[in-house]
């Protein structure tokens, strides 16, 4: 079992700031989708490092990213 980020991608269209993905220091992982104006998260990349966490919810008190326990058949 392991940590990942997860989205809220409902919240995070609300703001369409992108500033997780220019913080996530794993290529290809925290992607921006400019469509639907919100980030997702490639879970078998993910570190689960939580820079995203700590950006989007201390630093910008958006609350658009959590981590999640995984194992390792999800």
């Amino acid at each position: 079992m392991y940590y990942v980020a997860d989205v809220n991608e409902s919240e995070c269209a609300k703001y369409n700031c992108k500033q997780c993905v220019l913080f996530c220091p794993e290529p290809n992982t925290l992607m921006y989708h400019g469509t639907k104006h919100t980030a997702w998260v490639n879970y078998s990349r993910c570190k689960g490092c939580a820079i995203c966490v700590y950006v989007c919810s201390e630093l910008l008190k958006r609350n658009c990213i959590q981590m999640v326990m995984m194992t390792a058949g999800d």
